[in-house]
Formats: structure tokens, C-alpha cells, sequence
């Protein structure tokens, strides 16, 4: 899943505002909004050559069962689309990393999205 540009301006075009997002995914149509949104998403992040799920199928993947599990995902997506991280904002205590400092190694995976773009 890939929560990027596209994304954000789909998402723009449907709604108004990525601000009624949460809206969209909880209220009316919310079962419509999710598919939609889940299959977005899977097709944004999908390597070129894949062809692209329509909506009927990414709608079979779906159920009572996983449907907060698909919107937690849709949220962690869009998180980690505008910080490069899924997870909150690292606090004043964490623990230096190998190299001394608490900025994050360089192996690390998550957070690549952030800097990707970025100017050295």
C-alpha cells in the first residue's frame, strides 16, 4: 500500500479534503469509502507490471472480521505517506542507537519514504 501524491489527490477529488477522511471511512457509505479507498492504494503501491485489482475483488478480501484491521492499515498508510513513519513522533528518552546518536540508523527501513526526495 502506498499512500502518495496520486493518492492524496484522489482522495481530494472524492471527498473535498483529506480532513474528511476519517469522516468518509466511519460515516455514510463507509463500506463504499473503505473498498475504494483499500483498492486505491493497493494499485498505488503495486509494481508497475502488476495488474491492477478492481474494486470487486479487493471487496472480497474484505469482511467483518478484518474490516477495522483494513482501516487501521488505511491509517498507518496514510501516517507513514505524510511523516515516512506509522508510528508517533519519538519521545526525549529514547535510547542512543549504535553509533551514539538517537536520530536513527542508517539501516533502518522505516522512515525511507521521508527522505526520499530530499536534498543532501
Amino acid at each position: 500500500m502506498l499512500f502518495s501524491l496520486n493518492v492524496m489527490d484522489e482522495v481530494e477529488d472524492r471527498f473535498g479534503s483529506l480532513d474528511k477522511l476519517t469522516d468518509a471511512l466511519n460515516g455514510e457509505g463507509r463500506m463504499k469509502n473503505v473498498r475504494w479507498l483499500f483498492t486505491l492504494l493497493l494499485n498505488e503501491g503495486a509494481a508497475d507490471n502488476e495488474e491492477p485489482l478492481t474494486e470487486k475483488q479487493v471487496g472480497k478480501m474484505i469482511h467483518g472480521g478484518n474490516m477495522a484491521e483494513i482501516q487501521n492499515a488505511i491509517y498507518k498508510s496514510f501516517a507513514l505517506g505524510n511523516r515516512g513513519t506509522t508510528e508517533p513522533p519519538a519521545e526525549e528518552d529514547e535510547e542512543p542507537d549504535e553509533d551514539g546518536d538517537d536520530s536513527g540508523g542508517e539501516g533502518e527501513e522505516e522512515g525511507k519514504n521521508a527522505q526520499a526526495g530530499k536534498e543532501e
